[in-house]
């Protein structure tokens, strides 16, 4: 880690209340389909099983996974975010990431054992 990054590191965003942290829903779903998503560089469309309902998330991950390897896996997703209309489509929701896409893309996946659709908390 360099001076900027240990800088970077120590610094806190802007403090949240407990209430402001409540109002995420943050829940485990399962990668039920992901492909690569023509004309885009980094986005690859993942389908969502979150235990009784699918989703359909366009997550800049494409640098970092290749989309077959990601069928199964279990990730943490942001549920109660409005949709978002970009140029290649919806995202209903948003996947969580560790990194800055420079120095790598890391998938936040739970612990062995947790279902699709559990509220992560």
């Amino acid at each position: 880690m360099n001076s900027s990054e240990a800088a970077d590191a120590g610094k806190a965003e802007a403090m949240i209340s407990i209430d402001d942290f409540q109002k995420i829903d943050m829940r485990i779903a399962t990668i039920a389909r992901a492909e690569i998503v023509d004309g885009a560089d980094r986005l690859i469309r993942l389908i969502l099983d979150l235990g009784n309902e699918q989703r359909s998330v366009l997550a800049g991950i494409r640098t970092a996974y290749e989309p077959g390897a990601l069928v199964g896996r279990q990730v943490i997703v942001v549920v109660n975010l409005q949709p978002k209309k970009m140029r290649f489509g919806v995202s209903e929701g948003m996947v969580l990431a560790a990194g800055s896409g420079d120095d790598g893309i890391y998938l936040i996946s739970p612990d062995f054992g947790a279902k699709a659709g559990m509220r992560v908390r």
